[in-house]
């Protein structure tokens, strides 16, 4: 059974901030929109077009509008016809009451989100924590304070997207929407720009570092572009229907980190004195486990890049020791070989 509400804070979900931002008789337009898609059976664009008083593309604008705004819009197909409505559960005017872990698991993602700071995506947190503030008594600030001094997230090597705000928001807006994107991306060890048309089916964030799944129709296949090497993006006016197949969870189950592919068997033991720690994670979803006699851990698992797999093994040092595939050990040996080579001093 959950745990009853310690704290109930009504936090209001309502459109009126996007609204004040219309004027005269699109303002009128919108929360009519609104009203309209807040109906169960929702609305086909005739239907739309005949009570808004307006032609097919002013609507299929104000629906587009309220997507960007962040209103959950769906279409649902009946008897060979679509209708319009906002996703299930969704009220404009909701209230929600939240429970005290569900306050701290705010507060929680809040610490999470650091490395987006200067984005969307942070400041969404943070105005949503604002408006928890403004609407509860001034005796719950005292409460609200408690849980923020009482929680601490850290992260390492985290990416500075401060500057990709504008690049993050119009990618937002198209994988929200399905649209096809223009983009500007330079690979991480080259300094030219190329123009890729993809479509955007996923933002990922990942390791402190924020990507975009999409598939690119020069490769005809699925890519993971960084954030921070996007220059630019043009949102065309094409939709996308996602290709069949597509399954992004069973695309990572090859995939140590970042880069899925073809997987390979990797065995690599640790040491008597590591193997506390490796035990006490799941470092993949394929990996298998098993305790030596020596005290010693032997990990098994199945992925596709063997270098993310060899950054990650250099950091364990004389702990890991490869058994399996020969290539990534021969790779660690002669990595050894040259960090030996470049920390000997200099000869006399």
């Amino acid at each position: 059974m959950p745990p009853a509400p310690l704290l109930s804070l009504p936090i209001p979900r309502s459109p009126i901030t996007f609204l004040l931002t219309m004027r005269g008789n699109q303002l009128s337009r919108q929360w009519k929109l609104v009203r309209l898609l807040s109906s169960a059976r929702g609305r086909t664009l005739t239907q739309l077009v005949a009570e808004l008083g307006v032609v097919k593309r002013t609507v299929q604008r104000d629906v587009d509008a309220l997507e960007a705004a962040g209103f959950p819009i769906v279409s649902q197909q009946r008897n060979g016809t679509v209708f319009w409505k906002f996703m299930d559960g969704f009220c404009p005017e909701q209230s929600v009451s939240l429970t005290v872990d569900e306050l701290m698991a705010l507060y929680f993602s809040r610490g999470l989100l650091k490395p987006l700071s200067g984005t969307a995506f942070r400041e969404a947190i943070d105005t949503a924590l604002a408006k928890i503030g403004a609407a509860i008594p001034a005796q719950g600030h005292a409460f609200l304070r408690t849980i923020d001094e009482g929680i601490a997230v850290s992260t390492f090597g985290w990416k500075d997207f401060s500057h990709s705000r504008l690049i993050l928001a119009e990618l937002t807006r198209a994988v929200r929407s399905r649209f096809t994107v223009q983009i500007e991306h330079r690979k991480v060890d080259q300094k030219l720009f190329l123009s890729r048309r993809v479509d955007p089916y996923k933002l990922w964030y990942a390791n402190g570092g924020l990507y975009l799944v999409a598939f690119d129709y020069r490769r005809q296949q699925f890519l993971v572009f960084a954030i921070e090497r996007i220059r630019s993006v043009t949102v065309t006016n094409k939709r996308f229907r996602p290709r069949t197949g597509f399954d992004f969870e069973k695309l990572q189950e090859s995939a140590f980190h970042m880069f899925w592919g073809e997987p390979r068997q990797v065995a690599i033991r640790f040491s008597a004195a590591q193997g506390p720690y490796i035990r006490e994670r799941v470092w993949h979803a394929s990996q298998r486990l098993t305790d030596q006699r020596d005290g010693s851990v032997l990990l098994e698992m199945s992925v596709a890049d063997l270098g993310e797999v060899r950054r990650w093994l250099i950091g364990w040092g004389a702990d890991a020791e490869v058994l399996t595939p020969p290539e990534l050990a021969g790779e660690i040996t002669d990595h050894a070989r040259r960090i030996l080579a470049r920390s000997q001093p200099p000869a006399l």
